[in-house]
């Protein structure tokens, strides 16, 4: 296990992940996404850390309704985001995720949101594997074998929005 560390993504988080920041998806902002200004409102970055996690799952094989039908959550237990560049309407762009840790019930998510090769915001997300009763869970075998690295991901949804989550 990586150990834990504070903040949002940094040059350690990139350097130590367990898996690599890999294009998972690309989104269009939308108008519904900004501010009066048409810059992207802060909280939507959120939604496209949600999609961005949505797809690395998917792409490795696993979308989060497998788990849901199996009674299993990975609920968010904290999240940070740093903006570093104003997204404005109609921008596409790209979103990266990848694995930075893991441990018995808990798992950090980390992200990159680009647009021309060029960060605009970065974070992460830390989860814990929860039941239906709301009680955490042990990350199951075969969820910290696939984490821990696959040897191969799919190509990222083409430009004009996200493949649904």
């Amino acid at each position: 296990m990586v150990p834990r560390r504070a903040g949002v993504l940094g040059p350690y988080a990139l350097q130590s992940a367990l898996l690599p920041l890999r294009p998972v998806a690309r989104y269009r902002v939308l108008f519904a996404d900004c501010d009066p200004m048409r810059i992207m409102y802060y909280a939507s970055y959120f939604r496209l850390f949600e999609v961005g996690r949505a797809e690395l799952f998917r792409e490795l094989g696993h979308c989060f309704a497998d788990y849901v039908a199996r009674g299993l959550y990975l609920a968010v237990v904290s999240a940070t985001c740093h903006y570093r560049r104003p997204s404005r309407y109609d921008e596409v762009l790209e979103i990266r995720a990848g694995i930075a840790t893991i441990g018995r019930v808990r798992i950090t998510i980390i992200y990159q949101v680009l647009r021309d090769g060029e960060v605009v915001a970065d974070g992460e997300t830390e989860h814990a594997l929860l039941d239906d009763a709301g009680k955490p869970q042990r990350l199951p075998a075969e969820i910290r074998t696939l984490l821990a690295g696959p040897e191969e991901l799919t190509t990222p949804a083409p430009a004009g929005g996200a493949r649904e989550p």
